[in-house]
């Protein structure tokens, strides 16, 4: 898995990316985030996005996707 980081959000250590991207098997959205070490109230802030498409929380991902993860951005 390639996991990219966009813009002004807390990143997790380079050692805890590296280590979920070469060992992360599969499972949601949700797992990922909670094995990159993002608090489970912090998910509904957080997009991810894979393949110019935003996926929800519950959404699968595959062991060779590769997605971008950033904060929700709101404006008017």
């Amino acid at each position: 898995m390639k996991i990219r980081f966009l813009g002004p959000i807390q990143r997790p250590s380079n050692e805890v990316v590296e280590a979920v991207s070469t060992g992360f098997p599969g499972g949601t959205v949700r797992t990922l985030l909670h094995e990159l070490g993002f608090p489970a109230q912090q998910v509904n802030f957080l997009s991810v996005i894979r393949e110019a498409q935003r996926l929800t929380p519950d959404q699968e991902l595959g062991k060779d996707d590769e997605i971008t993860v950033m904060l929700l951005v709101g404006g008017g």
